[in-house]
């Protein structure tokens, strides 16, 4: 049987250190019934064997991932590869928010929070300034949490509300 591609996504720093932390080392094994896995599937195109592209050497930071059996015959082009590393950073983000959101419900501080994060996914300060990720959830707060009434339910009164007993019942 054939060694499977290897495919490298260009990925920024911190992203790339994110997604090892959460999928493993690499090269990541994707499957189709995963997030990752259905993300990529979309952006594959089956071609004639013979007509494959070679796996094009990305700059920077990448992400290796090799895919799954069945998508022998697709193929990644260096645009789709590019688009699938903008969508994982907007993943990225939106899991930092989350896991900033739910902290936050209980310790009331978006900076020690972030540094959580970090530390747990071992993200280099250098890689992602803190500021901007401070930033990224600042906007998420302020525009989303604002419109959808979760700003008064975790910042009112130090959060009181979700701690409440009528919260936890139900």
């Amino acid at each position: 049987m054939s060694k499977p591609t290897v495919y490298a996504l260009p990925v920024h720093a911190h992203v790339r250190q994110f997604l090892l932390k959460e999928l493993g080392p690499e090269p990541i094994n994707i499957h189709q019934n995963t997030f990752m896995g259905r993300s990529v599937r979309m952006k594959t195109e089956k071609l004639p064997y013979r007509q494959l592209d070679k796996p094009v050497a990305a700059t920077g930071p990448v992400l290796k991932l090799v895919l799954p059996t069945a998508l022998r015959h697709h193929s990644l082009t260096p645009e789709s590869s590019k688009q699938i590393g903008e969508m994982l950073n907007k993943f990225f983000q939106q899991q930092m928010i989350q896991f900033v959101k739910g902290q936050v419900a209980v310790t009331q501080n978006e900076r020690a929070a972030l540094r959580s994060f970090y530390k747990m996914y071992e993200i280099n300060p250098t890689d992602y300034d803190l500021e901007e990720a401070r930033k990224v959830y600042r906007d998420y707060r302020d525009k989303v949490m604002k419109a959808n009434g979760h700003f008064n339910l975790m910042y009112q009164d130090g959060g009181a509300a979700l701690r409440s007993d009528f919260a936890v019942g139900s």
